[in-house]
């Protein structure tokens, strides 16, 4: 257990001790589907001072509130509250489209930002012909129609550094899985790295790091893979509640609060997190439909990769898998 000074760190960060903060949050789309990608985003923020997480709720309670991106009302929340498969995907690519000019990207649509976006599967998304986006892309809300809301997010001070997501695909979560890995740690060492990837590349002059994350399914205990993954830091339990399981990170670099929490898409930075990967999955899932309605004899209802309906979609697809000589793990997840 933490005590003494890095517990009061884990939990105050006062003034005085850092020059700086950096905040990471993640979230995934997509963990229990058998179709379809994986989809893990963290975005990074930079934070004025040290709050703590009641002034941060403070910070962030712009986006919680609902503003104009062009002609759609926007809020930030877990995506599961904000989407709705009737209502398409205009609010998600709305607040996507803010983001991405908060961030300054010169990008005018997700295709050309993958590289930037997703840089790290890059590949395997280009070498996966049914996640091709190619003739399925929409220009971003322009910086104009997001002016508005930017103006409000950004009023408390709070700067949107980066958003990273990582793609993975039925072959590569069963080559990972192959090696007798289960998927469980497969989203917390993803989630993981895709931290220290953002913190590698956002910490600037930030001494201190807070990481929020919603929890990974039923997973309690993180100290294992937060010191595999954080190899030059020493991984130091604070709490292992039903509620939240948090940890210091300290030595190799600045200390690291990580946390994961339940229902932590309610924070707002998280549900960003999640409002990016969904928006993610739903435009893979958007070329995946596609791809194999193009290829299908007939009416083919689209499937949103969730295992009894995926099972209806494959055995629909049977005779095209077999005609595209698609391997069935390239295609389908093994757990």
């Amino acid at each position: 257990m933490i005590v003494g000074l890095a517990a009061d760190r884990l939990n105050r960060h006062p003034h005085g001790w850092y020059t700086g903060m950096l905040l990471i949050a993640t979230d995934e789309a997509g963990y229990g589907p058998k179709l379809g990608p994986l989809i893990i985003t963290g975005t990074a923020w930079e934070v004025q001072g040290h709050p703590d997480r009641d002034s941060l709720d403070r910070l962030f309670q712009p986006l919680r509130e609902p503003h104009l991106c062009g002609e759609i009302s926007v809020v930030v929340d877990d995506s599961k509250a904000v989407f709705k498969p009737s209502s398409g995907l205009a609010g998600l690519h709305a607040v996507v489209s803010a983001c991405m000019h908060w961030c300054k990207r010169p990008e005018n649509s997700l295709l050309p930002a993958l590289p930037w976006l997703a840089g790290m599967d890059l590949e395997s998304i280009r070498s996966t012909p049914w996640l091709e986006m190619q003739d399925h892309d929409e220009p971003w809300v322009t910086a104009s129609e997001t002016k508005e809301c930017l103006e409000s997010w950004q009023s408390t001070g709070l700067k949107l550094v980066g958003v990273s997501s990582r793609v993975i695909t039925a072959k590569a979560f069963n080559e990972f899985c192959a090696g007798g890995a289960n998927k469980a740690d497969l989203l917390s060492q993803t989630t993981l790295n895709l931290v220290k990837t953002l913190l590698a590349e956002h910490q600037g002059s930030s001494d201190f790091v807070d990481v929020y994350c919603d929890r990974h399914g039923g997973r309690r205990y993180y100290a294992g893979v937060l010191q595999h993954v954080f190899a030059e830091h020493l991984a130091q339990v604070h709490s292992e509640t039903a509620k939240e399981s948090s940890y210091l990170l300290t030595g190799g670099g600045p200390d690291v609060s990580v946390r994961f929490t339940v229902k932590g898409d309610r924070f707002s930075p998280v549900a960003l997190a999640s409002m990016h990967a969904k928006y993610l999955r739903e435009r893979c899932m958007q070329a995946f439909n596609h791809y194999f309605a193009d290829r299908h004899v007939g009416q083919l209802k689209p499937t949103a990769g969730y295992p009894a309906d995926a099972d209806r979609y494959l055995a629909a697809i049977v005779e095209v898998v077999a005609r595209e000589k698609i391997k069935q793990e390239h295609l389908v997840r093994d757990r």
